[in-house]
């Protein structure tokens, strides 16, 4: 009941910020004219070019697109491994 109360003054807004992060998404993905996939195929590449040189968690690597006024940016995360920081500490 609570929830539904929220939603009706407003208070819950979790689907509609859900949903507005989405449509950010792919409006970025239009603007900057990239094929479905391709955004996967830049992080795959990126990890494979990046792990020749120091340890990184595949899995935990995120690549996504955002704009900034007029300009598209693509941003990387990309958390090195443990292995790689533990011996980075020696």
């Amino acid at each position: 009941m609570s929830s539904l109360l929220g939603r009706l003054t407003g208070h819950d807004r979790s689907s509609a910020k859900t949903a507005k992060e989405r449509l950010i998404v792919v409006l970025n993905h239009d603007r900057a004219d990239l094929e479905p996939g391709m955004l996967e195929t830049i992080k795959n590449e990126i990890v494979r070019v990046i792990s020749e040189h120091i340890d990184v968690d595949p899995a935990s690597v995120e690549v996504s697109l955002f704009s900034e006024g007029r300009e598209q940016h693509l941003k990387a995360d990309i958390p090195l491994a443990a292995a790689a920081r533990r011996r980075r500490a020696l």
